[in-house]
């Protein structure tokens, strides 16, 4: 039997190239009638190796302009939308809030760092996959350069 999805933790990240999560996300929730909630995480370097800990909720959410930015988008779609504004290591924060609010289903984007990059960055999509015991759903983000491909002369 297929549990429904009923509520939706949709993580964002200021810029356009989250505009793929959020459609995504939004075309899912309609389909399903869920509620939606938003959350962007204010990352702190090194905040990983910290124990796990509460939700770090910072007290004025609204007033970020992608999380509002956001909710808009879902309330003119027909939706239920609040959003959250946290600090901390995204991955952790996101699994502790997901457990909280008792979501169905968590939606982030994967930027497809190269291998480097993913050293350095880490990856939120990857790590948000061990720190939750929540289903999570992974958007492939587009390049945000064009590939250029060499051709012969």
């Amino acid at each position: 039997m297929a549990r429904e999805l009923k509520r939706m933790l949709i993580a964002i990240e200021d810029g356009c190239a989250d505009e793929q999560v959020v459609d995504t996300a939004l075309d899912l929730a309609v389909d399903e009638g869920a509620e939606v909630i938003f959350v962007h995480v204010i990352s702190i370097p090194g905040e990983s190796f910290v124990p796990a800990g509460d939700v770090a909720r910072v007290p004025e959410r609204a007033t970020n302009d992608a999380l509002v930015e956001a909710c808009e988008k879902a309330h003119a779609r027909g939706l239920q939308a609040t959003s959250e504004l946290l600090i901390g290591y995204p991955a952790r924060q996101l699994a502790l809030l997901a457990e909280d609010l008792d979501v169905d289903l968590i939606i982030v984007g994967s930027r497809r760092l190269n291998a480097l990059k993913r050293a350095v960055l880490g990856s939120t999509s990857r790590a948000l996959l061990t720190e939750s015991s929540r289903r999570v759903l992974v958007v492939p983000l587009a390049a945000e350069q064009p590939v250029r491909v060499a051709t012969p002369a």
